[in-house]
């Protein structure tokens, strides 16, 4: 390969001559071996040395909160794929297609994982440690293709590989896969050499629809780091259209169609279903305030990683998160002292390029870009401006910490190789390089990865048998099949801790299970998930007579969930099933009860929707569905939970203390769905309030083909209309909000949902 140690004649190229994929085949012997180094060096800074020296892959690197979810992940992946399962949420059945997210790249790597070994633990682990391989590879033959020789572009890559972001990251597993940043770059510096969409293909189109097939691809790694990707190719736009290359200006406008695409057909099947079933407004809810509090800062770029391994710069680190404001997750920021040193590099070689110095091309470039991402990135930066404008769901800007590590790096090797190349010549110059990336590399090491807790994880292993083998034995006592009830009631996903209950902790039984089926992790806000809500509401007698006629077998009670470490419910479970827990958790915090078995024979749930077995359990002659009392008690907004009689809702946001706001951004219309169809002849009557200017503006209230319409009064109050259905069965009220309007659209506050009216309670009486 060429050398290109000092640039010369060649500072007008941008990228090495060779394709990617040449590169790949030229340097096999450099990426391959490194990232096989990445993967057992991974692992020794995970867990330490020497237990680290052979991988752990039957116990995860993480057993708690989001590692938790994402084992749940993997599991039904195992099972099946990713957006449904019948064994989670049951008797419903638990759908994950309210969440919607750009990652069937790491979906589908995790399916083939499972298909080798189907253990979650076993999958968690290889995935976590195979982004290693796969940052260092990707990293390594673009900065191949950056002409940076190859001691340079290995330290560089090791570098960028250990950024702390990727251990401190753990938890947030997906992120750790930003192998994509550094393909992002080069995507982005081929268009501006103009030669993106170009190869030798036969036909025009063939290239395109290549490099196009690829950004979808990469645009399938998450959401977060396609924008990234898209902001890396708005820079090079930039700077063509300040040079009057339009070329790299059409060439990036293509690319970040290809990207866009990509998300698109990622959250296809999410938005399928959004459009059957309504959009959920429990789920995914971010303000606009968050793209400040989730920015990261400058300074957090700069200072050492939180748990360094040295005292001083550990504590100075620790100075900073405890006594500065708005620190978070952002203090995964840090790109380690030289990535730091790399940033205000950049900076420097901005500046210098300002002020008309001539620089290196790829510096400026590097320079660039580098310096918007971090202007959209920071807190008070062009970031904020996107969640006001375009989309407030993106708000952990301080994740693009990768992409400006990755432009960092890169310059600042550039930097050092052409310093270097102007000192030395011949093989002094090679043994000088040499030595200095080795020891770049080795202090960029010690200085990046971070003290490890060895005692943290033989607790983690202790916890984690203690659960699996507490679920086995449960699942030895009970028919294959049978089916566990989880207390307490814990909503899914992203809630709060309950008492020392940590979010996600009721999904260890699913974990550790073969065949049992668990009542937790339906959605929350869906069918399924407001059945449950109802029931605990419930005296525990009547939720025990009603999951036995749902057919469970056993409950599952976590006793950090209750206040008083659920002394109270243990003991009115055991009065009322006549027997003690059969089962308890080595340390005694979760315990099992076996159903005493019901009188008659259970439903038969298997193959029916929620609206049908919650039908089936309320119905009929005697059931509670549509009695007056139920109808006139009716709905009351405030409460966190729809009564029995109400199927479904859409258009309206969660509760209040006084009630509920409808919000056009998720349904132009308010529609309740009832289980039953309704009377012939009833009064309906409806206690709402206006929001701004719906006051004075008529309200549509539709049932089945009937239809009225009331002029809404300022302040709370009551409207009563008759209704005659006649021969028509309907079971939806509909309300049409006059004139719905977000409060930050008139100056009332930040608050971006479309507010039409306010329902306090809505009643049916004969």
């Amino acid at each position: 390969m060429t050398n290109y140690h000092n640039g010369g004649a060649a500072d007008a190229a941008l990228l090495a001559p060779q394709s990617l994929g040449a590169l790949m085949r030229a340097e096999w012997r450099w990426w391959l071996p490194g990232a096989v180094l990445c993967f057992f060096l991974a692992s020794l800074v995970t867990v330490g040395w020497p237990q680290g020296l052979l991988p752990d892959l039957n116990v995860p690197y993480w057993y708690v909160g989001d590692g938790l979810s994402h084992s749940w992940l993997m599991k039904r992946l195992i099972e099946g794929w990713a957006l449904h399962n019948d064994h989670s949420g049951y008797p419903f059945g638990s759908d994950f297609h309210d969440y919607p997210g750009a990652d069937v790249g790491s979906l589908v790597l995790m399916k083939l994982l499972g298909l080798i070994n189907g253990n979650f633990a076993t999958v968690f682990n290889l995935y976590y440690l195979l982004s290693f391989s796969a940052a260092f590879a990707s990293a390594f033959l673009v900065l191949r293709a950056l002409r940076l020789e190859r001691p340079y572009a290995a330290a560089a890559a090791l570098l960028f590989t250990f950024m702390p972001f990727h251990m401190m990251r753990l938890s947030h597993l997906f992120y750790t896969w930003y192998f994509v940043a550094p393909l992002y770059f080069y995507a982005a510096l081929r268009m501006a050499e103009g030669k993106l969409f170009e190869g030798k293909l036969r036909g025009r189109m063939r290239p395109t629809l290549l490099a196009g097939a690829g950004l979808m691809v990469l645009a399938s790694f998450g959401v977060y780091y396609a924008l990234f990707g898209v902001l890396v190719f708005g820079a090079v736009a930039l700077a063509g259209l300040c040079r009057g290359e339009w070329r790299s200006v059409r060439a990036a406008a293509v690319a970040t169609a290809f990207v866009v695409l990509g998300i698109v057909l990622n959250i296809a099947p999410n938005l399928a279903y959004q459009r059957a079933h309504g959009a959920n407004a429990e789920v995914a809810n971010r303000g606009i305030a968050n793209a400040e509090v989730y920015g990261l800062k400058l300074m957090q770029l700069i200072l050492p990683r939180g748990g360094h391994r040295s005292s001083t710069l550990n504590g100075l680190a620790d100075m900073y998160a405890q006594n500065m404001p708005l620190v978070n997750e952002n203090s995964t920021a840090a790109l380690g002292l030289l990535g730091g040193a790399g940033f205000l590099a950049m900076l420097g070689v901005l500046l210098a390029a300002t002020a008309g110095r001539r620089m290196d091309r790829r510096l400026t470039l590097l320079a660039l870009i580098v310096t918007l991402l971090f202007l959209f990135g920071t807190i008070g930066g062009l970031g904020a401006l996107f969640s006001m404008t375009i989309s407030s769901s993106i708000r952990g800007w301080n994740r693009i910490s990768v992409f400006i590590g990755f432009g960092a790096l890169a310059g600042l090797m550039l930097l050092l190789q052409g310093w270097l190349a102007g000192r030395l010549q011949g093989r002094r110059l090679a043994l000088g390089a040499g030595a200095l990336c080795a020891l770049l590399a080795g202090a960029g090491m010690w200085d990046q990865s971070g003290a490890v807790c060895t005692g943290c994880r033989a607790q983690l292993k202790q916890e984690f048998q203690q659960n699996q083998d507490f679920v086995r034995a449960i699942e030895a006592a009970l028919p294959r099949g049978a089916a566990i009830y989880q207390l307490p009631y814990m909503p899914f996903p992203e809630v709060p801790q309950l008492h020392q209950m940590s979010v996600y902790d009721h999904m260890r039984g699913y974990l550790h299970s073969k065949e049992l089926s668990w009542s937790y992790a339906g959605m929350k806000g869906r069918e399924g998930d407001l059945f449950y809500r109802h029931l605990d509401s419930q005296p525990m007698a009547q939720q025990l007579a009603t999951i036995a006629k749902l057919g469970f077998s056993g409950i599952y009670l976590n006793r950090d969930g209750y206040a008083d470490q659920g002394a109270a419910a243990v003991a009115e479970l055991s009065a009322l099933t006549g027997a003690p827990p059969a089962l308890a958790r080595a340390d005694g915090k979760v315990v099992f009860f076996r159903v005493p078995a019901p009188a008659t024979p259970p439903l038969a749930v298997a193959g029916k929707s929620a609206r049908q077995i919650i039908r089936s359990l309320y119905g009929g002659p005697n059931g509670v569905l549509n009695t007056p009392a139920a109808l006139a008690a009716g709905i009351r907004f405030a409460d966190p939970a729809y009564p029995v009689i109400v199927a479904a809702a859409r258009g309206l946001s969660v509760a209040e203390g006084w009630g509920r706001w409808s919000d056009a951004v998720l349904s132009p219309t308010v529609q309740i769905d009832f289980l039953e169809p309704l009377e012939k002849r009833f009064t309906l009557a409806l206690t709402l309030q206006p929001f701004g200017p719906n006051t004075g503006q008529p309200l549509t209230v539709r049932i089945g083909k009937q239809s009225h319409s009331v002029v809404l009064q300022p302040g709370q109050q009551t409207y009563r209309l008759p209704f005659d259905l006649g021969a028509d069965r309907a079971d939806r009220l509909e309300l049409v909000p006059p004139h719905p309007v977000s409060p930050q659209s008139i100056g009332a506050g930040p608050d971006g949902r479309r507010l039409g009216i306010g329902l306090i309670q809505i009643s049916i009486t004969p």
